[in-house]
């Protein structure tokens, strides 16, 4: 028998093996930087200005995440220590303080740094003084001493944070050798990244017990999101998807090297991430661990994102302060004058024309080495030196990087292979409209224009076929003639694939990089100009120019055949003759019997001057019976002839308003300066085929905006980039940016719900919006549901004040019959001598998502035969191209297709209609169907669609569309100050009321149309205790933001819910209550319920939804007793068909606005010194499938 203490031991050991083990539960972030490039400070040093971007931002960002109290790591994906002025002045220095970037990481505490390639740009001795400075660890796992083989840098790092072994493996690129010279990388081995991975993250499993895997990779994506490859200096350049792939055990894979931003992707179970370049961003991924027991492993939940550096963030003084001597450094050294330029030394043509920039880049390669040819490339195509000053700042704009210059030996066929190599960066050119000159994923670093050889490249031609006429010295240049060929250090080593350079003889040096060879040349010339020798030129050689799109135009629709195009020499002066053959040949005017009238033109002309003739376009000209076909061809006469041709083909301009704006629009996208009047000076053959193009082609250019919601101070950022986006200077300066590249030929609409939805458009009841609009030049907008929020007498003051039509062709009076009178069917008006004409149409389910009572003496038909009345009735009154706009929903999926609904009944359904533009759905719908353009611009003055209709006035349809949305960026453009100071105004009265402060929020309160939510809970918490009621219901679509965490103010609450609805109570049963729930789920809507708790499956039978209800303690719902309920008047009215709320019993409206009850919640915790704190709480679960509704 066993002692009394041991069979208690027993027993108690038993008992603890039997009871559940508490589960464990840990975190830590990780926050990533990559490719710094030595971006320490918030400077742009190149245009001398503060820039959002920097390691001393960075610093901010990673001081408030250590706030938060969760463990932290902070890592960086390497090239962190050159590429900017700030380093590279420090290095040709005296180096007396330390290195810059070191010491800066060092500060910031980062744990440790991946090896990038351009850690090699410094020499072996260099590089190894500065990982001895550092304070973090170096990491490579794949990158060995050549003399021993050992390890070059630690292969991995084990990190004990919260409890949990985090090993973090370093790799590089294994294409660094391909980037630099021999001298920087001779001393290390590169091997096989993958094999590498596999065999450091298997040990760190196995050996060190590692718990978190964290892969730290200088390479990039492969791939892009659909599959395709990215292009590469070398073939194993950018292996992530492999390493995701082929590499098991690791949790999350942190990118670098492309300099892409990517908040978040997955491969297979690999959580990706990059955090982009410069300290624009600032990656973090937050690990949430949970284990069942001591015993058994963690299971790891990631997620990533990238916080944006902005303005907003705020340098870190300290780490500021430390970098200061370097910055005051930097910038001196960089204001040193150089030279004088007496004209701008640029690159107008880009790419893909010569230009005074790439020949002073060239002329300093042949100049170090002694060169018969240079091959380089244009770094900086948009850098300028001069006219004036020329500064070591200009010069580090043009040429950034660090390459020296080599001299190599290459055959005439070799020569021709790099070009045809180079040649590959252009995309095959097809007269498309938009299609990308250079091909995408060609990095611009790639091309290589020559200097010292003339040649052509012709880009219709296939890649590897495309160069042709090359002459040395004015001869050709034989296959097996060797020629003294400067190229930089990156080429010469086989970056970019030049195979044949990269096999060269190397026959000479320069001691100097190519950038410093540039400041000397100037230097020493003191004064100089932009002359330059065109020895080159791409094919079609009109295709860089601002006339590329009008002359493609006229290649698609069979007027100028490509071969008379192709060397068009567009910057040529053109003559009378050729502005009178295109003019005649874009309208078929030739005729066969010649008239003889003209004594002085070429015969091929004159069956084209003939057709002009019997038209009368050449007026006085044809009279004297001299055309004069050698002079050259002046604007004036240009204008002139094509109003002639356009009269005689009958364009729309009885009007003489419209008749000068049509001679204005003949400018447009031709003059460098933009459209307006032509200047007095002769045109260019390009300009005269782009006028002739806007005469016989005019584009209708279609702006919309829709669901603006009152959105006038802005403040929004985007989701996906953290970029901020909307408010009315910002969307202003975008409408007048799009219109501007085609300003006579704009038609700017609205898709309504414009006024409601912002204290600062509300207390004035739309009319600043009203006020934009006119300014914008709108000219009509469709009338949205909640235009009728204050009701119809409110719409029609606001309509009185509008310079614009409001459109309305489904809305009746129900007595009568009779179109309100504040409202219209359609309008009609000209563009560029085409007449439009715009049906407007309202949501048809106006009653149900706006106050009944505001509508009650209106009947919203159906909009279908309401657009098939007017659509046909606008072609009789001359509208030749006719637009629909409505307050008309769509679905639509990622890819912004439509999918169903209204807005695709009607483009399917309603003919004679050319494009629609929809709303309602606050999604963003760019789509084609049935040849129609069909499309919805978001919200909130986020998005413009874009529309072009290329019509043909002969043949009397649209001959081509072209369609995009614009985000509404606010980095993209610069406000006007007349524009921000319309907001101040309107924003006077009302600024000081939205900050009143109410309380503090602990968390942020989001929305979800779809179930449950956080604000849910908070409204109709609120609602049920405001009224003392048992049940509480609020519609979901009338929570219209998410409340942030922290301090709450008025303003908030009214971004919140804008809609002035008020606190209505009744009584109804328990099985009316389900009713409320069903009537709502029948059309996919999810009520917000307090003081009940349901489930529901949107997969089941309207009104057969609600699988399960109780009350809030779980007890069940009585279906025959009668509870008070508390709704808000939009429900208690019917709206969103809440049929059962409008019949409830003693129903009383409290007049009390719904954020009152808010406040109140808010006070009530702000006394007793609590923050909101409100959390999801399983009151509503949704079951099975089916498909929400979002109605708005």
């Amino acid at each position: 028998m066993r002692p009394p203490a041991l069979r208690s031991a027993l027993l108690a050991l038993c008992l603890a093996a039997a009871a559940p083990a508490r589960a464990e539960e840990a975190s830590l972030t990780l926050l990533h930087t990559t490719d710094l490039h030595a971006t320490l400070v918030a400077w742009d040093h190149l245009d001398d200005r503060p820039a959002p971007r920097g390691l001393s931002r960075i610093a901010t960002l990673v001081a408030a995440a250590r706030a938060e109290g969760r463990p932290v790591l902070l890592l960086d994906n390497g090239d962190a220590l050159t590429g900017s002025p700030l380093a590279g002045v420090w290095r040709e220095g005296d180096r007396a303080l330390p290195d810059p970037v070191v010491a800066a990481m060092n500060r910031l505490g980062y744990d440790a740094m991946a090896v990038g390639n351009h850690e090699f740009d410094l020499l072996a001795p260099e590089m190894e003084r500065a990982r001895a400075a550092s304070r973090f660890a170096w990491l490579s796992a794949n990158v060995r001493r050549s003399a021993d083989g050992r390890p070059a840098f630690s292969p991995s790092l084990v990190r004990e944070v919260g409890g949990v072994r985090v090993g973090i493996v370093g790799l590089t690129t294994p294409a660094t050798p391909r980037f630099l010279d021999p001298r920087h990388v001779a001393a290390f081995v590169f091997d096989a990244p993958v094999e590498a991975a596999r065999a450091e993250v298997s040990r760190l499993r196995a050996e060190e017990r590692c718990d978190v895997i964290v892969l730290l990779a200088h390479t990039g994506l492969e791939r892009d999101a659909a599959g395709a490859p990215r292009g590469g200096d070398a073939p194993d350049e950018n292996i992530g998807h492999r390493l995701a792939a082929e590499v098991p055990g690791v949790d999350v894979l942190i990118l670098g090297h492309t300099h892409e931003a990517i908040p978040w992707t997955r491969v297979g179970a690999t959580l990706v991430t990059q955090a982009g370049k410069h300290g624009e961003h600032l990656g973090r991924v937050d690990l949430a661990l949970r284990r069942g027991r001591p015993d058994t492993a963690w299971t790891v939940t990631a997620r990533a994102r990238l916080v944006a550096v902005t303005d907003s963030v705020a340098a870190d003084p300290d780490l500021e302060a430390l970098l200061r001597p370097y910055h005051e450094a930097a910038r001196a050294a960089l204001a040193e004058t150089l030279a004088v330029a007496t004209a701008a030394i640029g690159s107008p043509e880009g790419r893909f024309a010569d230009g005074p920039a790439w020949e002073l880049i060239q002329q300093a390669q042949m100049q170090a080495v002694a060169a018969d040819v240079s091959l380089a490339a244009l770094p900086n195509a948009a850098a300028r030196l001069g006219p004036g000053p020329i500064t070591r700042r200009d010069v580090w704009r043009l040429y950034p990087y660090d390459n020296g210059v080599v001299a190599v030996e290459l055959t005439g066929a070799q020569i021709e292979a790099s070009l045809e190599q180079s040649a590959r960066f252009l995309e095959t050119y097809t007269f498309e409209h938009g299609r990308p000159l250079a091909a995408p994923g060609w990095p611009a670093w790639q091309f290589d224009a020559a200097e010292g050889i003339a040649y052509e490249v012709d880009a219709t031609r296939p890649p590897g076929d495309r160069v042709a006429h090359l002459t040395f010295r004015n001869a050709p240049l034989r296959p097996d003639t060797v020629l003294r060929v400067a190229v930089n250090t990156y080429r010469a080593n086989g970056g970019g694939g030049f195979a044949a350079i990269a096999a060269a003889p190397r026959v000479g040096r320069s001691v100097r990089d190519v950038r410093a060879i540039i400041e000397d040349r100037l230097r020493r010339a003191g004064r100089v100009d932009a002359a330059f020798t065109r020895n080159w030129r791409m094919l079609p050689d009109y295709a860089p120019g601002p006339e590329r799109a009008l002359v493609d135009l006229l290649v698609r629709r069979g007027v100028a055949p490509p071969h008379e195009v192709l060397r068009l020499d567009p910057d040529e002066p053109a003559r009378r003759g050729d502005l009178a053959y295109w003019i005649a040949r874009a309208f078929g005017w030739r005729e066969r019997r010649l008239s003889g009238a003209f004594a002085d033109v070429p015969d091929s002309l004159e069956p084209w001057l003939d057709g002009l003739l019997r038209r009368r376009v050449l007026g006085i000209e044809a009279e004297a019976s001299r055309i004069r076909p050698f002079a050259p061809a002046d604007p004036g006469t240009a204008l002139d002839w094509a109003e002639r041709a356009a009269r005689h083909a009958r364009y729309a301009l009885a009007d003489p308003a419209d008749a000068r704006a049509f001679r204005r629009s003949l400018t447009t996208g031709v003059f460098r300066s933009g459209a307006g009047d032509a200047p007095r000076a002769a045109l260019t053959r390009a300009q005269v085929l782009g006028i002739v193009a806007n005469l016989r082609f005019p584009t209708v250019r279609v702006l919309e905006t829709t669901d603006f919601h009152g959105a006038i101070l802005g403040g929004a950022s985007e989701r996906r980039t953290g970029r901020a986006i909307g408010g009315s200077p910002v969307l202003a300066a975008w409408i007048e940016r799009l219109r501007a590249e085609n300003p006579e030929g704009t038609v700017l609409l609205d898709g309504g719900d414009c006024f409601q939805g912002t204290m600062v458009s509300n207390l004035q009841f739309g009319r600043p919006v009203v006020e934009q609009m006119n300014a914008l030049g709108y000219q009509a907008m469709a009338i949205g549901n909640h235009e009728f929020d204050w009701s119809a007498d409110t719409l029609a003051a606001r309509v009185r004040e509008m310079r614009f039509a409001a459109l309305g062709a489904n809305v009746r009076e129900r007595r009568g019959a009779r179109r309100p009178p504040w409202a219209r069917d359609d309008t009609l008006f000209v563009r560029r001598g085409v007449p439009v004409g715009v049906l407007g149409l309202a949501y048809r389910r106006t009653p149900d998502v706006t106050l009944r009572r505001h509508v009650a003496h209106l009947r919203f038909e159906d909009d279908s035969a309401a657009a098939a009345r007017v659509a046909p009735r606008l072609r009789r009154a001359g509208a030749r191209i006719v637009l629909g706009v409505g307050h008309v929903p769509a679905r639509a999926d990622s890819n912004r297709r439509a999918l169903g609904e209204d807005l695709v009944r009607l483009a399917r359904g309603v003919r004679g209609v050319d494009a629609w533009f929809g709303g309602h759905s606050h999604n963003q719908v760019d789509d084609v169907i049935d040849g129609r353009p069909v499309m919805i611009a978001g919200a909130l003055g986020q998005f413009v669609a874009v529309c072009d209709l290329v019509f043909d006035p002969v043949a009397g349809r649209i001959v081509e569309t072209r369609q995009r949305l614009q985000p509404t960026y606010a980095d993209e453009v610069a406000p006007d100050p007349a524009w921000r100071a319309r907001v101040e105004r309107w924003n006077a009265g009302v600024a000081a009321e939205a900050a009143v402060p109410l309380g503090r929020n602990a968390r942020t309160l989001t929305r979800n149309r779809g179930g449950e939510s956080a604000l849910g809970n908070f409204v109709a918490d609120a609602m049920r205790a405001a009224a003392g009621a048992d049940v509480a219901f609020q519609n979901s679509g009338g929570l219209r933001a998410d409340l942030a965490a922290g301090e709450v103010t008025r303003g908030d609450l009214y971004e919140v819910m804008p809609f002035d609805n008020t606190l209505v109570t009744m009584e109804l049963t328990g099985a009316e209550i389900r009713r409320v729930l069903e009537e709502g789920l029948a059309s996919g809507r999810v009520a917000q319920v307090s003081g009940i708790r349901y489930a529901f499956d949107l997969g089941r039978a309207p009104m057969d939804r609600v699988v399960e209800l109780t009350a809030a303690d779980g007890a069940p719902l009585d279906p025959a007793r009668t509870y008070r309920v508390a709704c808000n008047n939009f429900m208690a009215t019917g709206g969103d068909n809440y049929v059962t709320l409008s019949a409830g019993r003693h129903l009383t409206d409290s007049g009390e606005v719904l954020r009152a009850a808010l406040e109140r919640r808010l006070a009530e915790l702000a006394a007793r010194g609590e923050a909101l704190d409100v959390r999801p709480d399983g009151r509503i679960r949704r079951v099975g499938g089916g498909e929400d509704r979002d109605e708005r």
